[in-house]
């Protein structure tokens, strides 16, 4: 939570809401819980900063310190939260038999709930944070025309390709974690799960930026535009939610 205050990747409603979200991830036995998360903050920090000067000559809405509020801080974390607090209930305290934390059918129904949550929400950022700086101008998953890069919707070989990636390194950040902590061998389908995960939550993403989310360009600025934004026209989708409500 200091970390991200100080390095303004976090606001102060950010900064509070993660520290409610870590509180409640890392009190959980299995460390597992805690490093799945931690990967996922550290690198969609990292992720948002790199090459920001390029980001912000293509989006008008584009923060350059890249500060977390609150409510994007729970729009990402409060299910994988609420999921680590239910395994600690149930599994922590030494109530699971076994070493793994796999070993028991509900523990590993859980695990996988938030190992898919957090897979698919690093995915996510990865595709909008890097596929946003692909070459050429990425094409609308529902009608599969050009639109300018930062358009919600916009899909690319570059922000596929980062969206797989970001859910593999979930997985296998997840997969090391069970092997060196918690003595879980033989377990690749975490790895899997978690690619998978990245790739469908980045395009179950798309689909809903671009179809109950407005996109306006301002070909003035040449930039995708403040959704209130006269002097723009609007590229697709609907306004009916924002980034923190998909």
């Amino acid at each position: 939570m200091l970390h991200g205050y100080r390095k303004k990747s976090l606001s102060t409603s950010g900064a509070l809401a993660a520290f409610s979200v870590g509180f409640g991830t890392l009190r959980n036995d299995w460390s597992v819980f805690g490093v799945v998360l931690l990967v996922f903050y550290f690198t969609g920090s990292k992720l948002t900063k790199y090459k920001a000067e390029r980001k912000k000559q293509l989006e008008e809405e584009y923060l350059e310190c890249g500060q977390r509020t609150a409510s994007q801080v729970y729009s990402n974390a409060l299910i994988g939260t609420i999921l680590s607090v239910i395994h600690q209930y149930y599994y922590g305290d030494g109530n699971l038999s076994g070493s793994c934390l796999l070993s028991d059918q509900g523990s590993r129904f859980i695990f996988y709930m938030y190992l898919g949550i957090y897979a698919t929400c690093n995915g996510d950022t990865w595709a909008s944070e890097l596929g946003i700086l692909n070459e050429g101008w990425p094409i609308l998953i529902t009608t599969f025309k050009k639109v300018p890069p930062g358009t919600n919707g916009g899909i690319s070989p570059l922000g596929l390709l980062a969206s797989i990636l970001g859910g593999l390194l979930i997985g296998i950040s997840a997969t090391i974690s069970l092997i060196l902590t918690n003595s879980c061998q033989g377990h690749p389908e975490i790895i899997l799960i978690a690619s998978v995960a990245g790739l469908i939550g980045s395009l179950i993403d798309s689909l809903l930026g671009a179809t109950v989310q407005i996109t306006k360009y301002n070909e003035k600025s040449h930039k995708v535009a403040r959704h209130d934004d006269k002097d723009s026209k609007v590229v697709s989708g609907y306004d009916l939610l924002n980034n923190n409500q998909r």
